[in-house]
């Protein structure tokens, strides 16, 4: 930036090689507020934070990019972003060229510091290519940014947003012309044309371009209007019965975009709507009210929807997660006390309402042609459903990436989709959207809800009622924060380089998958049948017992995860509380031995 070249000349780190890339940034960064952040760096001798933030950049993967937004090729910036944007665009006119020019680029933000900006910026390096935007003129969810790359068969999608990141977070999730998120090896060619392109152009912070361009257009109240005709596919049963319900329920966005789309859905379902969480009814980038925006973290951010809903008499909360993919759900017990229903339970319990629905519309189709998908860290329930309902049932690599590609594959052959889910709170109810979305799920889940309610029943009632028929599916899940990389390389080397455990404390392991290696004892050939990804750490233990246990790095968070799960048959004489404690005991066994928290210094989830 030219009015900051004289502070530029007194740049005196003690590191040439740290000058020389300060200055280069300010060389090329036309943001005033990134610029000054990196001056008072300098000023405050911040040096290792700034080598790290100037000398690394963020790879770019199949979740494309989520970082923390500030300075440096290491941050979600404009830099960063534009150049991200012209090394896709030249992506896609390689192998797609006659796509992009014809139908464009779909693109659309979440409400956080930046994400509109960040859009518009992407939108001008789209168009200096030649390539026509819909570009989004206001917020809006992510599953809708998704659904736009359909209807408009576009050959991508650009979905501004770090989803449920802390707020000084964001990120850019790509979603390939099919509208599914993006899987390899699309991945490594679209950073490696990032790296072909980085130098920018001066027109490219040219924002005004999008007000006189005839390649940008505003798909908002085109896809706002087309979501929920295509959502009313969806209704099931007699409106006037789920207006008359008995049931209020409490709703939150989270401090995010959901308020206006959920209220939306609920409409077209004919629902009775909502106690609004007013504290956090509208969007507001700083999440005022929660340390972590994410309501898979359970009590501890439903909080204020358990207050409103006590003042309001709610029976049931439902909340979205702020860019409104998540779906998370609570119910009021007869004590009084809440429960919190994990992600395993609410996919056990829509993956029922999407057959039990999809079979009252649609009798005569025959259970063999439909199928549900979920993440092979995700509860086995809907594979022991399948086996007693005859439908099929696969389970893919944790991410929707996979499950809504593998879902693509088989609506291809004639294969009907009903779910697919995975454990951390995200749904994909039907084919409207190929992603998660909690602005669907939402309503269907608030509908059977109310249907239960009218008929005297609750939802753990109906759960309850499923484990019975399809026997018990008991989860612990949840995870370690660890914030130094080599030591998540440490603790998964010491359990795959001298050959992989065959016991955990007193647990006999049984079998042994490794998706990071592609290796899995239960084959003769020691191969998995999962996509090898030696991007993530990942490595599931099947005990004697009957338990399974995963441990697994995630791509976009600074964690390490684990699940586990016991299984009983149907009519199992084991209560749900014995096996609970069976499920507790392994579970902290695996802890102790395999991930060592105190020793390593990770640090547990809280709340």
């Amino acid at each position: 930036m030219q009015d900051l070249t004289a502070k530029e000349a007194d740049i005196k780190t003690g590191s040439s090689k740290l000058d020389d890339e300060i200055q280069s940034w300010l060389a090329i960064d036309r943001n005033e507020s990134t610029c000054a952040q990196l001056l008072s760096m300098v000023k405050e001798r911040q040096y290792t934070q700034l080598e790290a933030m100037l000398t690394n950049r963020m790879a770019f993967g199949t979740a494309g990019l989520r970082a923390r937004m500030g300075p440096g090729y290491a941050c979600m910036n404009d830099v960063t972003v534009i150049q991200t944007s012209q090394g896709f665009g030249k992506y896609l006119l390689e192998v797609q060229e006659s796509l992009a020019k014809e139908n464009g680029v779909a693109i659309g933000f979440d409400a956080r510091h930046n994400s509109a900006r960040f859009a518009k910026l992407a939108a001008v390096a789209m168009i200096r290519l030649g390539i026509p935007v819909h570009l989004f003129s206001d917020y809006t969810p992510t599953p809708f940014l998704a659904y736009s790359v359909r209807k408009y068969k576009t050959a991508a999608g650009i979905m501004v947003t770090a989803s449920h990141n802390p707020k000084d977070d964001n990120g850019y999730k790509v979603f390939w012309s099919n509208g599914a998120q993006i899987i390899p090896p699309h991945d490594r060619n679209i950073a490696q044309h990032i790296l072909e392109n980085l130098e920018i152009h001066p027109e490219a912070w040219n924002i005004d371009l999008l007000g006189t361009s005839k390649l940008r257009s505003d798909p908002y109240a085109d896809i706002f209007s087309n979501y929920y005709k295509d959502l009313e596919n969806y209704v099931v049963g007699d409106k006037n019965s789920l207006a008359s319900s008995n049931l209020k329920l409490t709703y939150t966005p989270m401090h995010g975009v959901g308020q206006k789309f959920m209220k939306q859905s609920f409409t077209v379902f004919g629902l009775n709507q909502f106690v609004s969480v007013l504290e956090q009814s509208e969007p507001d980038p700083d999440f005022p009210t929660v340390t972590f925006p994410n309501p898979e973290e359970g009590k501890s951010a439903l909080d204020l929807a358990m207050k409103a809903a006590d003042a309001n008499g709610s029976n049931v909360i439902i909340a979205n997660d702020p860019d409104a993919d998540r779906l998370a759900c609570a119910e009021r017990s007869e004590s009084g006390s809440w429960r919190v229903f994990n992600g395993n339970e609410l996919g056990s319990m829509l993956g029922t309402i999407a057959y039990e629905n999809f079979k009252s519309t649609n009798p005569n189709i025959p259970n063999e042609k439909l199928y549900m998908v979920a993440s092979t860290v995700s509860s086995k329930f809907l594979k022991s459903m399948s086996q007693q309902e005859g439908f099929l049932f696969e389970e893919c690599l944790t991410g929707f990436k996979w499950m809504a590609n593998y879902a693509l594959r088989k609506m291809a052959e004639g294969y009907t989709c009903l779910f697919a889910y995975e454990e951390s709170i995200g749904y994909m109810y039907g084919t409207n959207v190929m992603d998660k979305d909690g602005i669907s799920a939402g309503p269907v889940l608030a509908a059977y809800a109310s249907k239960l309610y009218n008929q005297g029943s609750t939802l753990s009632q109906y759960l309850h009622s499923l484990y019975s028929k399809y026997g018990y599916h008991i989860s612990n899940d949840s995870y370690y924060l660890c914030y130094d990389p080599p030591t998540i390389q440490t603790i998964f080397r010491a359990l795959r380089d001298n050959g992989y455990p065959t016991h955990c404390g007193k647990y006999k392991i049984i079998n042994v998958r490794d998706v990071t290696t592609g290796y899995d004892s239960s084959f003769e050939d020691k191969k998995s049948v999962l996509p090898t990804d030696p991007s993530c750490q990942m490595l599931t233990f099947s005990f004697d017992n009957g338990c399974v246990g995963t441990l697994r790095t995630s791509g976009t968070e600074p964690k390490i995860k684990y699940y586990t799960e016991i299984i009983s048959p149907p009519q199992s004489e084991s209560s749900r509380e014995v096996l609970a404690e069976q499920l507790v005991d392994l579970k902290n066994t695996l802890i102790e031995t395999f991930l060592q928290p105190e020793k390593h210094g990770l640090k547990a989830k809280s709340g």
